[in-house]
């Protein structure tokens, strides 16, 4: 136990007891210590020292710098307007002015016109202050003559006071316009479009039957009738759009159709009947290929002569749509001709007299010519010799290849024939003709 009083305070207690003993320090005390020693006086103000207080207020000046800086930026100049002087009103003395000095800037005028103001009120200022009269005195007396006279002689000026300010220029407001060459047309219609619009950087165009086009000035066809809502749509620079329509019309077309005569007429003595059967028409126009025409909707129509005639009739709707329909050549089997084949085969069972049909054809036995329109006919044959084998005057007759009752020897033999046709032309054939022997 320690002696009460021994000890006057704890520090000789404390050196008492513990002063003879040794304490070990690790090595990574002091540096720690130090340490928070440092950090301690970064964290307290002091005026004289660098500490977190003067890190803040440098944070906050770098961000004010930063914000007006930004600000500053974004604010676009202000231009002040043009000032555009009307120099209309302002009157010059051309009387007294050098020709040196013929272009005056309006500015100087100005400037010019303010002294001029300032001196004359000088001159009054001047005049109040001395009492003068209006009286004029002699030369060399110092006193003023009236202010009237005393002005400089100069025309009156206006004041300038018109001012025009330039506005900034808006692109303009595109419009759309357009026009069709015709408005109306027949299937198939081909139809060119105009572009008169304004002010506009592209155009796209609508034909309403699932059709459409970015040219300027198209061409579109309609191979359907019906109405057709057309839409032009522009576009501006500044992305605002205008669209412009119309209506386009497709007509059908109608359907021409005819027939001639059946049978076989014989031109030019029979007539030719032409049968219509065209649609959606309400008029018809006929070119019988002879130089005669006819507006009629059945016609009836005789030929002078026989020929290659092409015949064309032309349908008209209601609306003018026109279709055609065309025959050439439309009575080639009704013309007059005669002719021969080259070759028979003559019946084994013994001679027939000539006579003949679509069953002994067909089996080629008579030599007899495929004719129209003959009114007259003779027709001889012969040998190579010259014997003359066969004759007629029938044109229903052939020559069944037998003479005087035996058939006659395989071979070639020529034939003549001579006669009339019915409009009145000759015609003379002539060839030659195999009898072949039966295989």
């Amino acid at each position: 136990m320690k002696e009460k009083g021994k000890y006057n305070n704890i520090e000789e207690l404390f050196r008492a007891k513990l002063g003879q003993r040794e304490y070990p320090v690790p090595d990574k005390f002091w540096p720690a210590f130090a340490k928070r020693l440092r950090f301690k006086e970064f964290m307290r103000f002091k005026p004289g020292s660098f500490n977190v207080y003067y890190i803040v207020v440098m944070v906050a000046a770098a961000a004010i710098t930063v914000s007006v800086f930004i600000n500053r930026k974004e604010e676009a100049p202000v231009k002040p307007p043009e000032r555009i002087i009307d120099t209309s009103t302002i009157l010059l003395d051309t009387a007294h002015v050098d020709t040196e000095h013929e272009k005056v800037k309006t500015t100087d005028i100005i400037q010019e016109e303010v002294s001029d103001n300032m001196h004359q009120t000088a001159v009054n200022d001047d005049r109040v202050k001395t009492g003068s009269s209006d009286e004029s005195t002699s030369e060399g007396e110092g006193k003023f003559e009236d202010t009237e006279k005393t002005q400089i002689d100069r025309p009156e000026r206006l004041p300038v006071d018109k001012i025009i300010t330039a506005e900034p220029l808006v692109d303009p407001t595109p419009i759309a316009k357009f026009v069709p060459d015709r408005s109306e047309g027949c299937v198939p219609y081909s139809i060119h479009f105009k572009n008169l619009s304004h002010n506009y950087d592209s155009c796209i165009w609508e034909f309403d039957d699932g059709g459409i086009s970015t040219e300027d000035n198209p061409v579109w066809m309609y191979d359907e009738e019906g109405k057709y809502e057309v839409r032009l749509v522009i576009f501006g620079g500044n992305g605002s759009r205008t669209v412009s329509s119309g209506t386009i019309i497709v007509h059908p077309t109608p359907e021409a159709r005819f027939e001639v005569s059946k049978g076989n007429p014989y031109i030019p003595d029979e007539e030719i009947r032409f049968y219509n059967y065209s649609q959606n028409a309400v008029e018809w126009e006929w070119d019988f290929g002879d130089g005669n025409k006819s507006d009629e909707f059945e016609p009836v129509h005789f030929y002078d002569k026989p020929g290659s005639y092409t015949v064309t009739l032309k349908a008209i709707s209601e609306y003018g749509c026109v279709d055609r329909m065309v025959i050439t050549n439309a009575f080639g089997n009704n013309t007059c001709y005669i002719k021969f084949p080259n070759a028979f085969v003559p019946n084994e069972g013994g001679p027939t007299g000539g006579y003949y049909s679509a069953r002994s054809d067909e089996q080629e036995q008579v030599f007899h010519p495929v004719h129209s329109g003959v009114t007259s006919y003779n027709l001889r044959i012969y040998s190579r010799k010259g014997l003359l084998v066969f004759k007629t005057d029938d044109i229903e007759i052939g020559w069944d290849g037998y003479y005087k009752g035996q058939k006659a020897e395989p071979g070639v033999y020529i034939w003549k024939a001579r006669g009339f046709y019915k409009n009145g032309e000759p015609f003379v054939k002539g060839g030659d003709v195999t009898l072949l022997p039966k295989w």
